[in-house]
């Protein structure tokens, strides 16, 4: 099984290689693929697929789908379920949110955490009536509601996500926020999520959190993209054209970024005085900024 062919940054070369793995026709051997609707994708597929073996999951194969998981979040959501004794605004909801999704998983689901943060009915019926059409002016709504007092920090959270090098954990991204290449020094401690689990109301439907299961029993939070969608719309010249620009991302700038700010945050150790696993306990970019600084700096091309 491969799963979103679409997202694939060698999609030539994988192409070629399903090609040839077709070519093989092993009795025992099924390839399931998935994939959005890209030409060039259609185009290499329909060479060595048969017709009746393609299935557009077109919106009413998925709205069933949807509509059980707007139900799921009505009733187990907590700053949903605080409307579930009027059952004509719980209907509303549903309602609403069917109309719109037209088989869009991820539309729904950055509807409903907005929805969630009305706290009167009044708001409520407001966000309902102008719910954004389409996931790109959905993002672009979500990144202008963030305050400005938290954009630099959102800024710096998302640049890194979208380019890192290796998933990041939610302990690395608090002191990330806290890295500002513009200023000396880069880094300031006071800066730092006091909790860094502030990212997730920083950057809103943006960006997720989940446990990462280590082979010795121990685990760690890992912060990612919600969705492949938000990087592409970040890095798109989509977002230029909307209210929520400032956060449009070039690779090699944001590469260049990162790159200054991993030698940023290294430089404020003039002479450690720790030992090596106490002072990677205490300070959690060091181990990433020291290791992959130089690799983000040869994709400026510099």
């Amino acid at each position: 099984m491969l799963d979103a062919l679409d997202e694939c940054v060698q999609r030539a070369d994988l192409m070629d290689m399903l090609e040839t793995i077709a070519g093989w026709q092993f009795q025992n051997l099924h390839l399931l693929v998935t994939s959005r609707r890209e030409r060039d994708i259609e185009n290499s597929l329909e060479v060595f697929v048969d017709g009746q073996h393609i299935i557009c999951l077109q919106s009413v194969l998925v709205d069933k789908d949807i509509q059980r998981y707007v139900r799921q979040r009505l009733s187990d959501d907590k700053r949903l379920r605080k409307w579930e004794r009027d059952a004509a605004i719980m209907g509303d909801i549903e309602a609403t949110l069917m109309d719109g999704a037209k088989g869009m998983f991820r539309w729904a689901v950055c509807q409903l955490d907005e929805l969630g943060k009305c706290v009167n009915r009044k708001m409520l019926q407001k966000a309902l009536a102008t719910l954004p059409p389409s996931l790109d002016e959905t993002y672009d709504r979500i990144l202008s509601a963030i305050s400005e007092d938290y954009s630099q920090y959102a800024i710096r959270i998302l640049r890194w996500l979208t380019f890192s090098a290796r998933p990041l954990s939610i302990d690395e991204v608090a002191e990330i926020a806290a890295i500002d290449v513009e200023r000396e020094p880069m880094f300031d401690r006071e800066e730092v999520l006091e909790d860094p689990l502030e990212a997730l109301n920083i950057c809103s439907s943006l960006i997720t959190v989940d446990n990462e299961d280590r082979m010795r029993g121990s685990s760690r939070q890992i912060a990612a993209l919600a969705h492949y969608s938000v990087k592409e719309y970040l890095v798109s010249t989509r977002i230029l054209r909307g209210k929520a620009a400032e956060y449009g991302m070039q690779d090699t700038v944001c590469h260049g970024a990162i790159s200054t700010g991993c030698l940023g945050y290294l430089l404020q150790f003039q002479q450690p005085k720790l030992a090596p696993d106490k002072f990677l306990e205490m300070f959690k970019l060091a181990r990433y900024s020291a290791e992959f600084w130089i690799s983000h700096l040869q994709k400026t091309g510099d």
